[in-house]
């Protein structure tokens, strides 16, 4: 039944959540009519159509809370060291404050997030990660609609689970994915060592099982290199080790900007490009550090420009620490997109990642609490022959042209989505 209707509901901002954009472009290219519920973005209208998928963004707060927040926030700027925005600050960062008005914010907006879900009348409901799943299988219930739960994460086995997450909404995720997961039609995780997780948390209760990773669109031509180089400031003969992504803690960083001391003696720069969850904390600890010589960073940008950036690069680098087990056990977008733009990775030294980058020789992996391991890596890559560095990117390359693509995965996307729609 390919004109079902399928609704996806995920708590992000649309432009920057590849996986959910990759995800909505396949199903509405194989003849699904599909809605995305998401995150408001700057810029971008409440109801729009993006590619033939309808996109619909329920407001997060009423106008009058959003413009509060907005004084709040500008009157307790991190430049400002006046004793009025340090105690705004303080009063910010209280965890039971935090806590309380976390609720009262969430309540509110899962209730639009619903409604919108619920006037699409979908015939199947894909909750994207753990945070929609509630609003996702309320929404099948009350019509009788199939529900996909696709776990980008190991949700409860996350840093952001098990230190940054209230108590309150600890107990809440916890029990959300313990009464709710039974629910759903088919469960979706991104990796198989994340699959075979969350089949030892709940041996009873997903019915279907499939894996769809992260994998990067074919790209049989690659898009000319923008000019990452200029932009930053460094020298064009110098070699580029990028970190494309979030930037927030434990993704390595702070070891990263400790390896930048070490790699003044090499021709090798650091690039970091993605939005700062950690409110400039990086490039603080960079500056404090006397490393902005050597580590440059660039704002975000979305996911289809991305890749003219990669290819400006000489390596990619994927650095997360072993802070639990959805780290060690992941497989992120950057790999694949490493891979595809044919420039060899550094990556911690974890089972999924290292099956791959070991499978296809494409980069070295570290261990990325070592600061002098990661600089080692980075700036034997700078010091290799540029033949040699240039087959190790071209076997990536190879590999994700050949198999570790998104067309691949996606063939596994629309097989689930088949037997859930194609009658009973």
């Amino acid at each position: 039944m390919p004109d079902a209707k399928v609704c996806m509901v995920v708590k992000n901002q649309l432009w920057n959540d590849a996986r959910v954009k990759k995800e909505a472009l396949a199903l509405s290219e194989a003849g699904y009519r599909v809605t995305v519920v998401a995150k408001p973005e700057a810029g971008h209208a409440p109801r729009e159509d993006w590619s033939g998928v309808t996109v619909l963004r329920p407001p997060k707060d009423s106008p009058a809370r959003e413009a509060l927040r907005e004084r709040v926030v500008g009157a307790s700027a991190e430049d400002d060291e006046s004793l009025r925005a340090r105690l705004i600050r303080t009063l910010r960062r209280n965890r039971l404050r935090r806590a309380l008005t976390d609720v009262k914010r969430s309540v509110p907006w899962e209730l639009r997030l619903l409604a919108a879900a619920l006037s699409v009348r979908a015939d199947v409901y894909h909750a994207h990660d753990l945070d929609t799943l509630l609003v996702g299988a309320l929404a099948a219930g009350a019509l009788g609609a199939r529900l996909v739960y696709d776990a980008h994460e190991l949700w409860l086995e996350s840093s952001r689970y098990l230190k940054s997450t209230p108590l309150l909404h600890r107990l809440r995720y916890r029990l959300t994915e313990r009464l709710l997961l039974p629910r759903a039609d088919a469960v979706i995780a991104v990796t198989p060592s994340r699959g075979r997780a969350m089949r030892r948390m709940y041996p009873e209760a997903i019915r279907r099982m499939t894996i769809v990773e992260n994998s990067t669109p074919r790209m049989e031509t690659l898009p000319a290199p923008r000019d990452l180089r200029g932009r930053l400031g460094i020298p064009q003969g110098a070699f580029v080790a990028l970190y494309q992504g979030v930037i927030c803690p434990e993704r390595g960083l702070e070891q990263l900007l400790e390896a930048a001391r070490r790699l003044r003696e090499s021709s090798a720069c650091v690039a970091i490009v993605g939005h700062d969850a950690w409110q400039g904390t990086l490039r603080r600890m960079a500056r404090e550090m006397g490393v902005e010589d050597v580590v440059k960073f660039h704002p975000p940008v979305p996911s289809e420009e991305l890749a003219a950036l990669t290819v400006a690069a000489d390596a990619g680098l994927i650095l997360f620490r072993n802070t639990c087990l959805n780290h060690y056990y992941s497989l992120p977008n950057k790999l694949y997109e490493y891979m595809m733009a044919g420039i060899p990775i550094v990556a911690s030294g974890f089972p999924e990642m290292g099956r791959i980058i070991g499978d296809v020789g494409c980069g070295l992996l570290v261990d990325p609490e070592s600061p002098e391991e990661v600089a080692r890596a980075i700036g034997g890559l700078a010091a290799m022959d540029p033949a040699e560095r240039g087959a190790m990117g071209r076997r990536g390359r190879t590999a994700a042209l050949q198999r570790h693509n998104w067309e691949a995965q996606r063939d596994r996307l629309l097989n689930l989505y088949a037997s859930l729609t194609e009658g009973p």
